[in-house]
């Protein structure tokens, strides 16, 4: 009898113990989503965009080295958002390139929304980071001066740790952008992910990265005011 009554009170300390980690889990979760709520609603033309198109400013990986065109990211995200995005990626290009080419390439495009994707070839090409941050920095500002919302891919850039990490959460704080952080993280730190060259994704790497992309827009699209074009 002892041990039944034993057993009975573990039960209901157990079930105890349940409601209160559900109730805290709860609380959790409506705080996440509160957070994530007041962030979007700061980013900057979320509800003031006067565009029409989606476009996507990058380097080698935005244009799919050594894949076909349908095998890089932005066709890919294209088909998982079902929006139509055009992909403006350059090989080889770093911040002061896509700078250099913003106006006609982008800007000339009745841009709504701007993903940028810039800034692994300045790390290769050892460019001063405070050089990146500052085109990084026009680049996004040149585009939301024409009411359109930017779009910042945290690249994992750095030999053993993310040196440029902080760089691209404090842009995106201090512009209004959106930043989707560490987008390259388990594609080229993965064999499997990746090309030989091992500094772009193949084409199972450009799947994975679509997927996080489209994922982490989901919710931004949601609060946002599409243009008639998109809707």
């Amino acid at each position: 009898m002892l041990n039944i009554f034993l057993i009975f009170k573990q039960s209901i300390l157990q079930l105890h113990r349940l409601k209160i980690w559900l109730v805290i889990f709860t609380c959790h979760c409506i705080i996440l989503l509160n957070s994530c709520q007041s962030t979007i609603n700061d980013i900057t033309n979320i509800n003031s965009g006067t565009g029409e198109q989606i476009l996507i400013l990058g380097d080698s990986i935005t244009a799919g080295y050594g894949l076909k065109s349908e095998q890089a990211y932005p066709s890919l995200l294209s088909q998982k958002l079902n929006l139509p995005i055009v992909n403006r990626g350059v090989s080889g290009d770093t911040t002061a390139d896509g700078l250099a080419r913003l106006s006609e390439d982008i800007l000339t495009e009745e841009p709504w929304m701007v993903i940028v994707g810039l800034g692994g070839n300045d790390f290769l090409k050892k460019v001063p980071k405070t050089l990146t941050e500052q085109n990084l920095r026009a680049i996004i500002s040149q585009i939301q001066a024409e009411n359109a919302i930017t779009v910042l891919l945290g690249m994992n850039l750095g030999l053993f740790t993310d040196e440029y990490k902080d760089l691209y959460q404090r842009i995106a704080e201090e512009t209004g952008s959106y930043l989707i952080p560490q987008v390259l993280k388990g594609i080229l730190d993965n064999p499997k992910h990746r090309q030989q060259d091992i500094i772009h994704p193949n084409a199972i790497g450009q799947e994975i990265l679509a997927d996080k992309i489209a994922q982490a827009l989901k919710p931004l699209l949601k609060e946002a005011t599409l243009p008639a074009s998109l809707k």
